[in-house]
Protein backbone atom coordinates (compact mmCIF):
# COMPACT_ATOMS: atom_id res chain seq x y z
CA UNK A 1 0.00 0.00 0.00
CA UNK A 2 2.67 2.51 1.05
CA UNK A 3 4.93 1.65 -1.91
CA UNK A 4 2.03 2.09 -4.31
CA UNK A 5 1.26 5.50 -2.89
CA UNK A 6 4.89 6.55 -2.98
CA UNK A 7 5.06 5.61 -6.64
CA UNK A 8 1.85 7.44 -7.39
CA UNK A 9 1.91 11.03 -8.58
CA UNK A 10 -1.33 11.74 -6.74
CA UNK A 11 -1.72 11.79 -2.97
CA UNK A 12 -5.09 13.47 -3.17
CA UNK A 13 -6.31 17.03 -3.55
CA UNK A 14 -4.34 19.74 -1.79
CA UNK A 15 -5.87 22.32 0.56
CA UNK A 16 -7.96 25.02 -1.07
CA UNK A 17 -9.54 28.34 -0.16
CA UNK A 18 -11.75 26.93 2.59
CA UNK A 19 -11.15 23.18 2.48
CA UNK A 20 -8.47 21.09 4.14
CA UNK A 21 -6.16 18.79 2.20
CA UNK A 22 -7.81 15.56 1.14
CA UNK A 23 -6.82 12.26 2.76
CA UNK A 24 -5.25 10.15 -0.03
CA UNK A 25 -7.24 7.00 0.85
CA UNK A 26 -10.92 6.14 0.74
CA UNK A 27 -12.59 4.61 3.78
CA UNK A 28 -12.03 0.97 2.82
CA UNK A 29 -8.38 1.54 1.92
CA UNK A 30 -7.85 3.47 5.16
CA UNK A 31 -9.23 0.63 7.28
CA UNK A 32 -6.90 -1.86 5.61
CA UNK A 33 -3.75 0.08 6.52
CA UNK A 34 -1.73 -0.28 9.70
CA UNK A 35 -1.07 2.45 12.24
CA UNK A 36 2.41 3.12 10.86
CA UNK A 37 1.19 3.19 7.26
CA UNK A 38 -1.50 5.72 8.13
CA UNK A 39 0.95 8.04 9.84
CA UNK A 40 3.52 7.64 7.07
CA UNK A 41 1.05 8.33 4.28
CA UNK A 42 -0.48 11.29 6.08
CA UNK A 43 2.94 12.76 6.80
CA UNK A 44 4.01 12.41 3.16
CA UNK A 45 0.78 14.06 2.08
CA UNK A 46 1.35 17.12 4.28
CA UNK A 47 5.01 17.41 3.28
CA UNK A 48 4.17 17.18 -0.41
CA UNK A 49 1.40 19.79 -0.39
CA UNK A 50 3.32 22.38 1.70
CA UNK A 51 0.12 22.77 3.71
CA UNK A 52 -2.72 20.86 5.33
CA UNK A 53 -4.82 23.84 6.41
CA UNK A 54 -6.80 26.11 4.05
CA UNK A 55 -4.29 28.95 4.34
CA UNK A 56 -6.46 31.69 2.71
CA UNK A 57 -9.25 30.96 5.21
CA UNK A 58 -6.78 31.06 8.10
CA UNK A 59 -5.36 34.41 6.96
CA UNK A 60 -8.81 35.93 6.45
CA UNK A 61 -9.71 34.82 9.98
CA UNK A 62 -6.70 36.32 11.75
CA UNK A 63 -6.66 39.65 9.92
CA UNK A 64 -9.86 40.86 11.68
CA UNK A 65 -8.67 39.28 14.94
CA UNK A 66 -5.47 41.31 14.62
CA UNK A 67 -7.45 44.47 13.92
CA UNK A 68 -9.53 43.85 17.05
CA UNK A 69 -6.28 43.47 19.02
CA UNK A 70 -4.76 46.71 17.76
CA UNK A 71 -7.78 48.98 17.65
CA UNK A 72 -9.08 47.55 20.90
CA UNK A 73 -6.08 49.03 22.67
CA UNK A 74 -5.97 52.21 20.62
CA UNK A 75 -9.65 53.04 21.06
CA UNK A 76 -10.17 51.93 24.67
CA UNK A 77 -6.95 52.39 26.61
CA UNK A 78 -4.23 54.23 24.67
CA UNK A 79 -3.54 57.93 25.10
CA UNK A 80 -3.82 58.84 21.43
CA UNK A 81 -2.60 62.40 22.04
CA UNK A 82 0.94 61.00 22.20
CA UNK A 83 2.86 58.21 20.52
CA UNK A 84 2.43 54.56 21.45
CA UNK A 85 6.13 54.55 22.28
CA UNK A 86 5.79 56.64 25.42
CA UNK A 87 6.18 55.36 28.97
CA UNK A 88 2.55 55.22 30.06
CA UNK A 89 1.27 53.83 26.76
CA UNK A 90 3.92 51.09 26.71
CA UNK A 91 3.15 50.12 30.30
CA UNK A 92 -0.54 49.94 29.50
CA UNK A 93 0.15 48.03 26.30
CA UNK A 94 1.88 45.36 28.38
CA UNK A 95 -1.10 45.07 30.73
CA UNK A 96 -3.42 44.99 27.73
CA UNK A 97 -1.48 42.02 26.35
CA UNK A 98 -2.16 40.09 29.55
CA UNK A 99 -5.86 40.95 29.53
CA UNK A 100 -6.17 40.17 25.83
CA UNK A 101 -4.75 36.68 26.28
CA UNK A 102 -6.74 35.87 29.42
CA UNK A 103 -10.00 36.73 27.69
CA UNK A 104 -9.18 34.27 24.89
CA UNK A 105 -8.65 36.87 22.18
CA UNK A 106 -4.99 36.10 21.50
CA UNK A 107 -2.85 32.97 21.61
CA UNK A 108 -4.65 29.63 21.07
CA UNK A 109 -7.68 31.40 19.60
CA UNK A 110 -9.57 30.45 16.44
CA UNK A 111 -8.34 28.02 13.77
CA UNK A 112 -4.66 27.74 14.67
CA UNK A 113 -5.64 27.37 18.31
CA UNK A 114 -7.96 24.54 17.24
CA UNK A 115 -11.03 26.37 18.51
CA UNK A 116 -13.79 25.70 16.03
CA UNK A 117 -16.91 26.65 18.00
CA UNK A 118 -15.79 29.43 20.33
CA UNK A 119 -13.17 31.05 18.12
CA UNK A 120 -12.75 33.94 20.54
CA UNK A 121 -13.41 34.27 24.24
CA UNK A 122 -13.40 30.59 25.16
CA UNK A 123 -10.45 30.88 27.54
CA UNK A 124 -11.94 33.67 29.62
CA UNK A 125 -15.35 32.01 29.83
CA UNK A 126 -13.78 28.70 30.87
CA UNK A 127 -11.96 30.40 33.74
CA UNK A 128 -15.34 31.76 34.88
CA UNK A 129 -17.09 28.36 34.88
CA UNK A 130 -17.44 26.75 38.34
CA UNK A 131 -16.87 23.01 38.13
CA UNK A 132 -14.57 23.14 35.10
CA UNK A 133 -11.17 21.51 35.30
CA UNK A 134 -8.22 23.50 36.57
CA UNK A 135 -4.58 22.84 37.49
CA UNK A 136 -3.99 24.02 41.08
CA UNK A 137 -0.37 24.80 41.84
CA UNK A 138 -0.94 23.99 45.52
CA UNK A 139 -3.88 21.55 45.58
CA UNK A 140 -4.28 21.23 49.35
CA UNK A 141 -4.15 24.98 49.89
CA UNK A 142 -6.51 25.53 46.96
CA UNK A 143 -9.04 23.16 48.53
CA UNK A 144 -8.86 24.95 51.87
CA UNK A 145 -9.28 28.36 50.24
CA UNK A 146 -12.27 27.08 48.24
CA UNK A 147 -14.32 26.39 51.39
CA UNK A 148 -15.93 23.48 49.47
CA UNK A 149 -17.93 25.95 47.37
CA UNK A 150 -18.59 24.47 43.92
CA UNK A 151 -15.71 21.97 43.94
CA UNK A 152 -15.39 18.58 45.58
CA UNK A 153 -11.71 18.18 44.64
CA UNK A 154 -8.94 20.75 43.95
CA UNK A 155 -8.97 19.93 40.24
CA UNK A 156 -12.47 21.36 39.93
CA UNK A 157 -12.84 25.11 39.72
CA UNK A 158 -14.56 26.48 42.81
CA UNK A 159 -16.68 29.61 43.14
CA UNK A 160 -13.82 31.23 45.05
CA UNK A 161 -11.47 30.47 42.15
CA UNK A 162 -13.95 32.02 39.73
CA UNK A 163 -14.26 35.14 41.88
CA UNK A 164 -10.48 35.47 42.12
CA UNK A 165 -10.17 35.34 38.33
CA UNK A 166 -12.95 37.90 37.91
CA UNK A 167 -11.15 40.16 40.38
CA UNK A 168 -7.90 39.68 38.44
CA UNK A 169 -9.61 40.83 35.24
CA UNK A 170 -11.20 43.80 37.04
CA UNK A 171 -7.84 44.92 38.44
CA UNK A 172 -6.22 44.72 35.01
CA UNK A 173 -9.02 46.89 33.62
CA UNK A 174 -8.62 49.31 36.52
CA UNK A 175 -4.92 49.68 35.74
CA UNK A 176 -5.62 50.21 32.04
CA UNK A 177 -8.07 53.00 32.83
CA UNK A 178 -5.83 54.69 35.42
CA UNK A 179 -4.13 57.98 34.59
CA UNK A 180 -0.91 56.76 36.20
CA UNK A 181 0.49 53.35 37.05
CA UNK A 182 1.99 53.08 40.51
CA UNK A 183 2.10 50.72 43.46
CA UNK A 184 -1.59 51.20 44.25
CA UNK A 185 -2.54 50.00 40.75
CA UNK A 186 0.05 47.23 40.38
CA UNK A 187 0.35 45.62 43.81
CA UNK A 188 -3.27 44.36 43.92
CA UNK A 189 -2.69 42.70 40.53
CA UNK A 190 0.35 40.85 41.86
CA UNK A 191 -1.50 39.63 44.94
CA UNK A 192 -4.58 38.43 43.09
CA UNK A 193 -2.45 36.73 40.43
CA UNK A 194 -0.75 34.75 43.20
CA UNK A 195 -4.19 33.70 44.46
CA UNK A 196 -5.33 32.74 40.95
CA UNK A 197 -2.16 30.71 40.43
CA UNK A 198 -2.77 28.73 43.63
CA UNK A 199 -6.17 27.76 42.25
CA UNK A 200 -5.06 27.29 38.64
CA UNK A 201 -1.51 27.48 37.33
CA UNK A 202 -2.98 27.60 33.82
CA UNK A 203 -4.10 31.18 34.49
CA UNK A 204 -0.49 32.15 35.13
CA UNK A 205 0.58 30.52 31.87
CA UNK A 206 -2.30 32.17 30.00
CA UNK A 207 -0.99 35.50 31.35
CA UNK A 208 2.33 34.65 29.61
CA UNK A 209 4.00 34.50 33.01
CA UNK A 210 7.46 33.90 31.54
CA UNK A 211 7.24 37.15 29.58
CA UNK A 212 4.43 39.56 30.41
CA UNK A 213 4.20 38.82 34.13
CA UNK A 214 7.96 39.18 34.62
CA UNK A 215 7.74 42.54 32.86
CA UNK A 216 4.70 43.45 34.93
CA UNK A 217 6.78 42.98 38.08
CA UNK A 218 9.40 45.32 36.61
CA UNK A 219 6.85 48.14 36.27
CA UNK A 220 6.76 48.82 40.00
CA UNK A 221 10.46 49.77 40.03
CA UNK A 222 11.97 53.07 38.86
CA UNK A 223 14.31 51.19 36.51
CA UNK A 224 11.43 49.23 34.99
CA UNK A 225 12.65 49.68 31.43
CA UNK A 226 16.00 48.07 32.25
CA UNK A 227 14.15 45.15 33.80
CA UNK A 228 12.00 44.73 30.71
CA UNK A 229 15.13 44.80 28.57
CA UNK A 230 16.59 41.94 30.61
CA UNK A 231 13.40 39.88 30.31
CA UNK A 232 13.26 40.34 26.55
CA UNK A 233 16.92 39.49 26.06
CA UNK A 234 16.60 36.39 28.24
CA UNK A 235 13.56 35.18 26.31
CA UNK A 236 15.39 35.54 23.00
CA UNK A 237 18.74 34.12 24.11
CA UNK A 238 17.36 31.10 25.93
CA UNK A 239 15.10 30.35 22.97
CA UNK A 240 18.19 30.36 20.77
CA UNK A 241 20.17 28.17 23.17
CA UNK A 242 17.31 25.67 23.39
CA UNK A 243 17.51 25.24 19.61
CA UNK A 244 21.21 24.30 19.67
CA UNK A 245 20.90 20.57 19.29
CA UNK A 246 20.04 17.85 16.77
CA UNK A 247 16.31 18.33 17.43
CA UNK A 248 15.70 21.78 15.96
CA UNK A 249 16.45 20.88 12.35
CA UNK A 250 13.34 18.67 12.41
CA UNK A 251 11.21 21.60 13.52
CA UNK A 252 11.72 23.66 10.35
CA UNK A 253 9.66 21.39 8.04
CA UNK A 254 7.05 21.25 10.81
CA UNK A 255 6.68 25.02 11.27
CA UNK A 256 7.02 26.06 7.61
CA UNK A 257 4.08 23.97 6.45
CA UNK A 258 0.85 25.98 6.42
CA UNK A 259 2.86 29.20 6.12
CA UNK A 260 1.36 32.36 4.66
CA UNK A 261 2.98 31.62 1.28
CA UNK A 262 2.32 27.85 1.23
CA UNK A 263 -0.44 28.03 -1.38
CA UNK A 264 1.77 30.09 -3.69
CA UNK A 265 4.47 27.44 -3.82
CA UNK A 266 4.49 24.48 -6.23
CA UNK A 267 3.85 21.04 -4.80
CA UNK A 268 6.85 19.42 -3.11
CA UNK A 269 8.75 22.73 -3.09
CA UNK A 270 9.40 22.75 0.65
CA UNK A 271 9.85 18.97 0.68
CA UNK A 272 12.56 19.16 -1.98
CA UNK A 273 14.62 21.83 -0.23
CA UNK A 274 14.04 20.91 3.41
CA UNK A 275 14.14 17.10 3.21
CA UNK A 276 17.06 14.88 2.25
CA UNK A 277 15.36 12.93 -0.57
CA UNK A 278 11.58 13.19 -0.52
CA UNK A 279 9.72 10.81 -0.43
CA UNK A 280 12.34 8.10 0.15
CA UNK A 281 14.27 9.94 2.86
CA UNK A 282 12.37 12.59 4.81
CA UNK A 283 15.14 13.42 7.25
CA UNK A 284 16.28 17.07 7.18
CA UNK A 285 18.52 18.05 4.28
CA UNK A 286 21.93 19.63 4.74
CA UNK A 287 20.38 22.97 3.84
CA UNK A 288 17.82 22.54 6.63
CA UNK A 289 20.54 21.66 9.13
CA UNK A 290 22.57 24.74 8.20
CA UNK A 291 19.43 26.89 8.31
CA UNK A 292 18.50 25.54 11.75
CA UNK A 293 21.90 26.25 13.27
CA UNK A 294 21.99 29.68 11.62
CA UNK A 295 18.62 30.54 13.11
CA UNK A 296 19.67 29.33 16.56
CA UNK A 297 22.88 31.38 16.53
CA UNK A 298 21.13 34.50 15.21
CA UNK A 299 18.63 34.26 18.07
CA UNK A 300 21.59 34.70 20.40
CA UNK A 301 23.73 37.05 18.30
CA UNK A 302 20.99 39.61 17.59
CA UNK A 303 20.10 39.98 21.31
CA UNK A 304 23.81 40.29 22.09
CA UNK A 305 23.96 43.21 19.66
CA UNK A 306 20.86 44.69 21.34
CA UNK A 307 22.85 44.99 24.56
CA UNK A 308 25.61 46.98 22.83
CA UNK A 309 25.75 50.67 22.05
CA UNK A 310 24.71 52.20 18.72
CA UNK A 311 24.92 51.29 15.89
CA UNK A 312 25.15 47.60 16.88
CA UNK A 313 21.95 47.78 18.94
CA UNK A 314 20.11 49.03 15.87
CA UNK A 315 21.32 45.99 13.96
CA UNK A 316 20.23 43.71 16.80
CA UNK A 317 16.83 45.34 17.22
CA UNK A 318 15.96 45.29 13.53
CA UNK A 319 17.37 41.76 13.27
CA UNK A 320 14.91 40.52 15.88
CA UNK A 321 12.07 42.34 14.14
CA UNK A 322 12.93 40.35 11.01
CA UNK A 323 13.16 37.18 13.08
CA UNK A 324 9.65 37.63 14.48
CA UNK A 325 8.37 38.52 11.01
CA UNK A 326 9.57 35.11 9.82
CA UNK A 327 7.83 33.39 12.74
CA UNK A 328 4.60 35.24 11.99
CA UNK A 329 4.72 34.32 8.29
CA UNK A 330 5.04 30.67 9.28
CA UNK A 331 1.65 31.02 10.98
CA UNK A 332 2.60 28.70 13.86
CA UNK A 333 0.01 26.63 15.66
CA UNK A 334 -1.30 28.28 18.84
CA UNK A 335 -1.81 31.50 16.84
CA UNK A 336 0.76 33.62 18.65
CA UNK A 337 0.46 36.54 16.23
CA UNK A 338 -0.16 39.29 18.78
CA UNK A 339 2.84 38.02 20.79
CA UNK A 340 5.06 38.28 17.71
CA UNK A 341 3.86 41.81 16.93
CA UNK A 342 4.37 42.83 20.54
CA UNK A 343 7.92 41.45 20.46
CA UNK A 344 8.61 43.53 17.34
CA UNK A 345 7.35 46.65 19.09
CA UNK A 346 9.45 45.82 22.15
CA UNK A 347 12.53 45.26 19.99
CA UNK A 348 12.16 48.76 18.59
CA UNK A 349 11.17 50.48 21.83
CA UNK A 350 13.62 48.78 24.18
CA UNK A 351 16.69 48.53 21.98
CA UNK A 352 16.42 50.89 19.01
CA UNK A 353 14.95 53.83 20.90
CA UNK A 354 16.71 53.15 24.22
CA UNK A 355 20.19 52.10 25.28
CA UNK A 356 20.43 48.84 27.24
CA UNK A 357 21.32 49.11 30.93
CA UNK A 358 21.19 46.69 33.84
CA UNK A 359 18.63 47.39 36.59
CA UNK A 360 20.00 49.00 39.76
CA UNK A 361 17.22 48.00 42.20
CA UNK A 362 18.48 45.15 44.39
CA UNK A 363 15.15 43.33 44.68
CA UNK A 364 14.64 43.51 40.93
CA UNK A 365 18.14 42.14 40.36
CA UNK A 366 17.44 39.18 42.67
CA UNK A 367 14.04 38.51 41.08
CA UNK A 368 15.39 38.61 37.53
CA UNK A 369 18.35 36.39 38.42
CA UNK A 370 15.95 33.78 39.75
CA UNK A 371 13.45 33.78 36.89
CA UNK A 372 15.78 34.59 33.99
CA UNK A 373 18.79 32.47 34.98
CA UNK A 374 18.05 29.83 37.62
CA UNK A 375 14.64 28.65 36.37
CA UNK A 376 15.65 28.44 32.68
CA UNK A 377 18.87 26.58 33.51
CA UNK A 378 16.89 23.98 35.44
CA UNK A 379 14.28 23.85 32.68
CA UNK A 380 16.87 23.39 29.93
CA UNK A 381 18.67 20.61 31.81
CA UNK A 382 15.59 18.92 33.28
CA UNK A 383 12.67 19.52 30.89
CA UNK A 384 10.37 17.23 32.88
CA UNK A 385 10.47 19.62 35.85
CA UNK A 386 9.72 22.99 34.25
CA UNK A 387 7.01 23.89 31.67
CA UNK A 388 8.62 24.72 28.36
CA UNK A 389 7.40 28.32 28.43
CA UNK A 390 9.05 29.05 31.79
CA UNK A 391 12.18 27.24 30.58
CA UNK A 392 12.23 29.41 27.43
CA UNK A 393 12.04 26.52 24.98
CA UNK A 394 9.47 27.83 22.46
CA UNK A 395 9.43 26.17 19.02
CA UNK A 396 12.67 24.35 19.75
CA UNK A 397 11.55 20.77 19.16
CA UNK A 398 12.09 19.65 22.74
CA UNK A 399 8.73 20.66 24.17
CA UNK A 400 6.90 18.29 26.46
CA UNK A 401 3.73 17.09 24.77
CA UNK A 402 0.93 14.74 25.76
CA UNK A 403 -1.51 12.48 23.97
CA UNK A 404 -4.80 11.08 25.21
CA UNK A 405 -5.64 7.55 24.10
CA UNK A 406 -9.16 6.29 24.72
CA UNK A 407 -11.24 3.32 23.80
CA UNK A 408 -14.46 4.46 22.17
CA UNK A 409 -16.48 3.01 25.06
CA UNK A 410 -15.04 5.79 27.26
CA UNK A 411 -16.29 8.59 25.01
CA UNK A 412 -19.71 9.05 26.73
CA UNK A 413 -17.93 9.67 30.02
CA UNK A 414 -16.41 12.82 28.59
CA UNK A 415 -19.82 14.42 28.63
CA UNK A 416 -19.25 14.75 32.38
CA UNK A 417 -16.46 17.24 31.73
CA UNK A 418 -17.48 20.88 31.85
CA UNK A 419 -15.94 22.48 28.76
CA UNK A 420 -16.72 25.20 26.25
CA UNK A 421 -16.21 22.80 23.33
CA UNK A 422 -16.11 19.06 22.79
CA UNK A 423 -12.76 17.81 24.20
CA UNK A 424 -12.12 16.19 20.81
CA UNK A 425 -11.42 18.98 18.36
CA UNK A 426 -12.30 16.95 15.28
CA UNK A 427 -15.94 16.93 16.39
CA UNK A 428 -15.89 20.72 16.73
CA UNK A 429 -14.27 21.06 13.31
CA UNK A 430 -16.99 18.90 11.76
CA UNK A 431 -19.66 21.05 13.42
CA UNK A 432 -18.05 24.25 12.10
CA UNK A 433 -17.86 23.05 8.49
CA UNK A 434 -21.38 21.69 8.52
CA UNK A 435 -22.77 24.87 10.08
CA UNK A 436 -20.82 27.49 8.15
CA UNK A 437 -20.08 25.93 4.78
CA UNK A 438 -22.60 23.13 4.20
CA UNK A 439 -21.99 21.49 0.84
CA UNK A 440 -19.12 23.90 0.11
CA UNK A 441 -17.13 22.21 2.86
CA UNK A 442 -17.78 18.62 1.82
CA UNK A 443 -14.28 18.32 0.36
CA UNK A 444 -12.96 18.55 3.92
CA UNK A 445 -14.94 15.52 5.10
CA UNK A 446 -12.08 13.03 4.94
CA UNK A 447 -9.64 15.42 6.62
CA UNK A 448 -12.09 16.17 9.43
CA UNK A 449 -12.66 12.47 10.07
CA UNK A 450 -8.87 11.92 10.18
CA UNK A 451 -8.12 15.19 12.00
CA UNK A 452 -6.17 13.68 14.88
CA UNK A 453 -4.15 11.54 12.50
CA UNK A 454 -3.04 14.64 10.60
CA UNK A 455 -2.04 16.39 13.81
CA UNK A 456 -0.15 13.40 15.16
CA UNK A 457 1.61 12.70 11.85
CA UNK A 458 2.80 16.31 11.71
CA UNK A 459 4.10 16.37 15.28
CA UNK A 460 5.89 13.00 15.26
CA UNK A 461 8.05 14.20 12.41
CA UNK A 462 10.06 15.58 15.35
CA UNK A 463 11.97 12.49 16.63
CA UNK A 464 11.30 13.07 20.33
CA UNK A 465 7.64 12.14 19.83
CA UNK A 466 8.04 9.06 17.61
CA UNK A 467 7.96 6.60 20.55
CA UNK A 468 4.23 7.37 20.61
CA UNK A 469 3.79 4.92 17.72
CA UNK A 470 5.35 1.96 19.53
CA UNK A 471 3.53 2.84 22.75
CA UNK A 472 0.19 2.98 20.94
CA UNK A 473 0.87 -0.33 19.19
CA UNK A 474 1.74 -1.94 22.51
CA UNK A 475 -1.43 -0.60 24.16
CA UNK A 476 -3.59 -2.01 21.36
CA UNK A 477 -1.80 -5.36 21.54
CA UNK A 478 -2.07 -5.72 25.32
CA UNK A 479 -5.71 -4.62 25.48
CA UNK A 480 -6.74 -6.36 22.23
CA UNK A 481 -8.01 -3.08 20.82
CA UNK A 482 -8.68 -2.37 17.17
CA UNK A 483 -6.92 0.85 16.17
CA UNK A 484 -10.18 2.18 14.68
CA UNK A 485 -11.79 1.91 18.12
CA UNK A 486 -9.08 4.01 19.78
CA UNK A 487 -9.40 7.81 19.46
CA UNK A 488 -6.02 9.50 19.84
CA UNK A 489 -5.91 13.23 20.49
CA UNK A 490 -3.11 15.66 21.29
CA UNK A 491 -5.08 18.82 22.11
CA UNK A 492 -7.69 17.52 24.55
CA UNK A 493 -6.14 19.31 27.54
CA UNK A 494 -6.60 22.71 25.92
CA UNK A 495 -10.34 22.18 25.76
CA UNK A 496 -10.48 20.83 29.32
CA UNK A 497 -8.25 23.34 31.12
CA UNK A 498 -9.17 26.48 29.17
CA UNK A 499 -6.01 27.12 27.19
CA UNK A 500 -3.52 24.97 25.34
CA UNK A 501 -0.13 25.71 26.90
CA UNK A 502 1.74 22.61 25.75
CA UNK A 503 2.84 22.19 29.36
CA UNK A 504 2.22 18.65 30.56
CA UNK A 505 3.46 19.83 33.97
CA UNK A 506 0.21 21.66 34.71
CA UNK A 507 -2.26 18.96 33.75
CA UNK A 508 -2.10 17.01 36.97
CA UNK A 509 -5.68 18.21 37.39
CA UNK A 510 -6.56 15.05 35.53
CA UNK A 511 -4.86 12.96 38.21
CA UNK A 512 -6.93 14.73 40.86
CA UNK A 513 -10.29 14.69 39.11
CA UNK A 514 -10.17 11.99 36.43
CA UNK A 515 -10.18 9.18 39.00
CA UNK A 516 -13.80 10.12 39.74
CA UNK A 517 -14.70 9.97 36.05
CA UNK A 518 -12.36 7.55 34.26
CA UNK A 519 -10.21 4.51 34.70
CA UNK A 520 -6.86 5.66 33.42
CA UNK A 521 -3.21 4.79 33.03
CA UNK A 522 -0.38 7.21 32.40
CA UNK A 523 2.78 6.35 30.49
CA UNK A 524 5.68 8.80 30.76
CA UNK A 525 8.45 8.52 28.19
CA UNK A 526 11.07 11.22 27.68
CA UNK A 527 9.12 14.28 26.44
CA UNK A 528 5.83 12.40 26.01
CA UNK A 529 2.96 11.82 28.40
CA UNK A 530 0.42 9.24 27.27
CA UNK A 531 -2.94 9.24 29.03
CA UNK A 532 -4.77 5.95 28.43
CA UNK A 533 -8.43 6.26 29.44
Amino acid sequence: MEKALLASADLGQEAGLINFAEVPLNDSAWKSTSLRERLRITSLKVLRDNAFLPVPAVISTYVPIGLIWWFGFQCLFMDTSVSLLTELNMKKFLIYQILHGLLGLGATSSLLGFRFKWHLGGTGIHFLMPGSLCSPLLPKLAQKLSFDLGASVPGQRSFVAVLSFALYIALLLRALLAKELGVSELLPIYLVLVLCTIFDFTIYLASRGEHYVYMLVCLVFPDWRSGMQCVQLALWCWAGISKMGPWFQYVLPFITKDSAVANLLPREFLAKILLADYPRDVNPSRFTTVLAWTGAFLEVIFPAFCSCSAPLRYFGGYGMICYHTFIGLCMPFASVFEWNFFCMILAYYLFVMNQFSLPSSLFLQVFLTLVLVVVPVVGQLYPKLVPFLLAYRPYAGNWRFQWYILHKTALPKHQKLKTMEDPFTGNNLGWMYKTLFGKWGEASKSAIERWDWFLTASIIYVPAYRPLVSILEKLCEENKWDIDDVPVTQVMSGRCTGVRTGATFVNFAFFIYASDVFRYKVCMYNLIAIWCI
